[in-house]
């Protein structure tokens, strides 16, 4: 359901960045891309309520907020902006293309301490690559300039969990980086807006699934890809004790 009397604001003032506490400017970097696009807020996701968390939420172990919109060409972007356990930074831009639309999904995860910056990005193809090798072409092999140049970051290697890299395209980055140098800080803002402002151009470019069949595959393959990360997340089974099972079950449908 989209609330069409919310205005939609990107800025510091609206959206509280924690950057008093000396976490990086991530939600600046992100909503300075996202700002480009007609976001239109929506408060149910499946027929259920996610007002909890898209109102801000505070408790002991979590303070933030989880924000998803929608557009003409997106079922769900959404914005997390949390602290955890008073000392953690988490925030992450996810979107996820409506039933017309292969667009690869956009996963960008930031998770921030005092001394490490821990990243996955990622387009995540709702195709096989191996029968779509013109699809690579167009959505990820533009994304070979960024990782080539930012692979070697001191800190980046692969994503630990088998679930998560079956489903990641040849371009994903993850890895957790030092913060002793501010070079390695700013390369890891860099990279996630390089990420996020291809992704968008990509967006806008976007033209309509035109064949029915296709389309139900495309469908039935982001399906898929939902209910591994909903039933995988790490994040969300370490903070189920913490935070309890209605808010963990909000926070999957925000995120995937």
């Amino acid at each position: 359901m989209v609330d069409h009397g919310e205005q939609i604001f990107f800025k510091s003032e609206t959206l509280p960045t924690f950057t008093e506490r000396g976490f990086q400017p991530i939600l600046e970097t992100f909503c300075k891309e996202l700002d480009t696009l007609e976001l239109q807020p929506i408060d149910t996701i499946e027929g259920k309520s996610i007002k909890l968390l898209r109102d801000g939420i505070e408790r002991p172990f979590l303070k933030g907020y989880f924000k998803t919109y929608q557009t003409d060409k997106c079922e769900k972007i959404t914005i997390c902006n949390c602290i955890l356990m008073e000392r953690i930074l988490t925030s992450a831009v996810i979107a996820i293309p409506n039933d017309d639309y292969e667009l690869p999904m956009l996963v960008l995860e930031w998770s921030e301490t005092e001394s490490v910056i821990s990243v996955v990005v990622d387009y995540i193809p709702l195709v096989d690559l191996v029968m779509r090798e013109d699809y690579r072409v167009k959505y990820l092999d533009p994304l070979d300039q960024y990782w080539t140049k930012y692979k070697e970051l001191p800190g980046m290697a692969p994503n630990r969990f088998a679930w998560s890299r079956m489903l990641f395209s040849p371009y994903y980055l993850s890895g957790h980086i030092p913060k002793q140098d501010e070079k390695n800080i700013q390369t890891s803002l860099e990279f996630m807006q390089n990420y996020l402002e291809l992704w968008i151009d990509l967006c806008k470019k976007a033209e309509p699934i035109t064949d029915d069949t296709h389309k139900e595959h495309v469908k039935a393959r982001k399906a898929r890809i939902r209910k591994i990360f909903r039933d995988n997340d790490e994040g969300a089974k370490s903070l189920l004790q913490m935070v309890g099972k209605e808010i963990i079950d909000i926070l999957l449908l925000c995120s995937f």
